[in-house]
């Protein structure tokens, strides 16, 4: 017997962003927060689980790596991106925090591999829109 099971999460009066009343996304759900811009993404990057956050085009992974105006260190992986620059990545960071297109994310998954990560036990994936 399927069951499905229907929650909501109601943001406080005054809340902008998702991080003034959440500190994680939540896991085996399908999130639908309405509205773009409230700081879903930015929240998966911000709090401190390690995460592969899958987004559909290029443009959408660089906006939240290489233009990024804080000190925090996101991976983008799209074309042009090695399987060596993902395992360097891996080895050398504690809290991953990975931006990749979706066409990326099959060899992200299996470079974490052969970093020694299991991407499906030590990872939380966020597709995006």
């Amino acid at each position: 017997m399927n069951m499905i099971f229907q929650s909501s999460i109601t943001a406080p009066e005054g809340a902008i962003y998702l991080s003034d009343f959440m500190t994680e996304i939540p896991a085996n759900c399908l999130f639908n927060k309405k509205h773009t811009g409230c700081g879903a993404t930015e929240l998966a990057i911000r709090n401190d689980i390690p995460t592969i956050i899958a987004m559909p085009y290029v443009a959408l992974v660089k906006n939240k790596t290489i233009y990024r105006t804080d000190d925090i260190e996101v991976l983008g992986v799209y074309g042009g991106v090695t399987d060596d620059d993902i395992i360097n990545y891996a080895k050398s960071h504690d809290r991953l925090k990975i931006a990749v297109t979706y066409d990326s994310l099959p060899r992200t998954i299996e470079a974490l591999k052969y970093a020694g990560v299991n991407p499906y036990r030590d990872l939380f994936l966020l597709v995006d829109e």
